[in-house]
């Protein structure tokens, strides 16, 4: 039976069973990806097993001035700038 042939009414008919199985694989095709994608969301909210939202350990400090400390990472804070070339007189062994 060709499309052609058909009656208004197994046109309609056929039209009702083709968005209903398209209805149903779209949602089976959904739930599929947001399975994907949690699974995904998991991967890169932990990479190796660890928290990525945990803060790295503090470096440990290569400079002192009284209370002033600087690792010597990062921007030189001022009151190492002030200091020139003392700088190193102020390293921490």
């Amino acid at each position: 039976m060709t499309l052609e042939s058909m009656s208004i009414e197994q046109l309609a008919e056929l039209r009702e069973q083709v968005n209903t199985l398209l209805a149903d694989r779209v949602s089976a095709r959904q739930r599929e990806l947001s399975g994907e994608a949690e699974r995904l969301s998991a991967l890169i909210a932990q990479p190796n097993g660890k928290n990525a939202s945990q803060a790295r350990p503090k470096r440990p400090v290569k400079y002192r001035d009284g209370d002033k400390e600087w690792s010597g990472v990062g921007t030189m804070p001022a009151w190492a700038k002030a200091l020139g070339p003392d700088l190193e007189k102020h390293r921490v062994a």
